[in-house]
């Protein structure tokens, strides 16, 4: 193996695994900061239906809710094939991003 191949190999790895150290990091706490906003604004109408300020329907709500995320997850699941992503990308790219992306999150 010439040189040049091996610092490409670890230049591709040492990259991949920062990036996803940092995206793993960065999705944490944008998931920690979304489940703060809702549950303050859950707990404030749970507050006002409590006060008798407004009248929440909890059956249309969960109705409405559950519609959407399966929406959301049939969108997410028909967008395409995961293995021509890592098959374009190489396995040494994707299994360093993806030790960075478990680190990343268990730290952040």
């Amino acid at each position: 193996m010439s040189a040049d191949g091996l610092v490409s190999i670890t230049t591709t790895m040492g990259g991949g695994f920062l990036a996803g150290l940092v995206t793993g990091w960065a999705l944490r706490k944008l998931i920690k900061l979304v489940a703060v906003i809702v549950g303050l604004f859950f707990g404030g109408i749970i507050y006002l239906q409590s006060q008798t300020i407004i009248n929440i329907d909890w059956d249309k709500l969960q109705y409405v809710s559950e519609t959407s995320l399966s929406t959301i997850g049939n969108s997410i699941s028909a967008s395409g094939d995961i293995s021509n992503i890592i098959g374009n990308i190489g396995l040494p790219l994707t299994g360093s991003l993806s030790a960075g992306f478990a680190i990343g999150f268990m730290k952040g």
